[in-house]
């Protein structure tokens, strides 16, 4: 009983010099210095006053905010967002800023799971209020006998159709079918657009001697890459099998605000790696410049490797403006995203149609030819690759 009860207590100190954080975790909180309005499930305003709440999950897409004393928590609406390869051992609660008074309360849990609620700093509008209007008793001539009255009204066979709400038809921008299948055709140069000179894009690339070789690179021009959409995709690339983490983050300009920061875990393949806002519930506000990274991490501190590129989200031209109605964006032909300068947006039209079918060669052919103009050469190395043989 004695060795027993030692290799108890052996085996609870082991785990609490491991993590003492997953024993004694402290529970998500915020501290709210203005008073925010939420919704709650059912749609109804709630406004939470300044203080400390604590933050739990209370359904899948619902919030518990729990105030600091003996007062009840509120339950507000939330969005339920799932991603991969986030590293976190107990949850973890934060408040983000954005633009037009918006404000986030964000709940990280263990497995990636993330639950994000939108407030303000403004209060909603009142609804307006509809005047009542006493009806006049009805006439003895048009009183309805009780057993008429009580009598319900007829059930329909069937329920009402639901009118499902689909994009209009869209014309090409040449007015029939071709232009979409010529874009694929040709290659067509990336006109980059007029932006400032900031923006550098940073490459790894080391070929040392006595090194094994390193290629890590952001799929981005060398300049503020543009995107049209709200919730775009980009794309990075790394030429070596790597058995270290990659850690991938967005923020703005300034670095006062980051947006997104998670770690992929190893083994990572050699290739094109995609990274899709949408998975992660990140929106970008227009004409803000953001900044992304993707970090290698060493074996060592101080040995990691990073690669960055810009991107900043426009208001679209009027010759792209449908383009962004379409059904995918792989339907979307790359001719015009290009002549917008849209860089970010023609790689990812390329990128899915590669996906869907990977013997695309029309698609390897044109996003190669625009790796190679922006001079990323080994990853249009490996498209060519991919292309047949003549």
């Amino acid at each position: 009983m004695k060795i027993l009860s030692f290799l108890r207590l052996g085996l609870l100190w082991y785990l609490v010099s491991l993590s003492p954080a997953l024993l004694w975790a402290a529970p998500p909180n915020v501290v709210l210095s203005r008073a925010l309005h939420f919704s709650s499930p059912d749609g109804t305003p709630i406004t939470i006053e300044p203080g400390k709440y604590f933050i739990e999950q209370a359904g899948p897409s619902k919030m518990r905010v729990i105030p600091e004393g003996d007062k009840p928590g509120l339950t507000i609406q939330a969005e339920s967002l799932t991603h991969e390869q986030y590293e976190l051992f107990s949850p973890m609660a934060l408040t983000r800023p954005q633009k037009n008074e918006e404000v986030l309360i964000e709940l990280l849990l263990p497995g990636g799971i993330r639950l994000e609620a939108r407030g303000s700093t403004k209060a909603p509008p009142e609804p307006p209020k509809i005047p009542v209007v006493s009806s006049p008793p009805p006439s003895p001539l048009t009183q309805v006998p009780e057993a008429a009255a009580s009598v319900p009204p007829p059930v329909p066979m069937s329920p009402p159709s639901i009118q499902e709400d689909t994009p209009a038809t869209l014309a090409s921008p040449a007015g029939d079918s071709s232009a979409m299948t010529k874009s694929l055709d040709t290659f067509f140069p990336y006109h980059a657009p007029q932006v400032s000179a900031q923006g550098t894009r940073v490459i790894v690339d080391e070929q040392e001697p006595g090194k094994d070789p390193l290629y890590l690179s952001v799929l981005s021009p060398d300049h503020i890459g543009l995107t049209m959409f709200e919730q775009p995709a980009l794309f990075w690339f790394i030429a070596q099998l790597t058995s270290q983490p990659v850690d991938v983050m967005i923020m703005d300009e300034g670095n006062t605000q980051i947006l997104l920061d998670v770690r992929m875990l190893p083994p990572i393949q050699p290739g094109i790696h995609k990274v899709d806002l949408k998975d992660y519930g990140i929106r970008l506000q227009l004409n803000t410049t953001y900044q992304w990274k993707i970090v290698l991490q060493g074996l060592n501190p101080g040995e990691s490797h990073t690669t960055n590129g810009w991107i900043m989200r426009v208001s679209p031209s009027a010759s792209v403006a449908t383009l962004a109605n379409l059904p995918s964006i792989n339907a979307t032909p790359t001719e015009p995203l290009l002549e917008a300068g849209l860089w970010y947006d023609a790689i990812w039209a390329l990128s899915e149609r590669l996906h869907n079918d990977p013997t695309d060669t029309r698609a390897l052919t044109q996003r190669a030819n625009l790796f190679e103009q922006v001079g990323l050469l080994p990853p249009a190395k490996q498209d060519r690759a991919h292309l047949p043989l003549p």
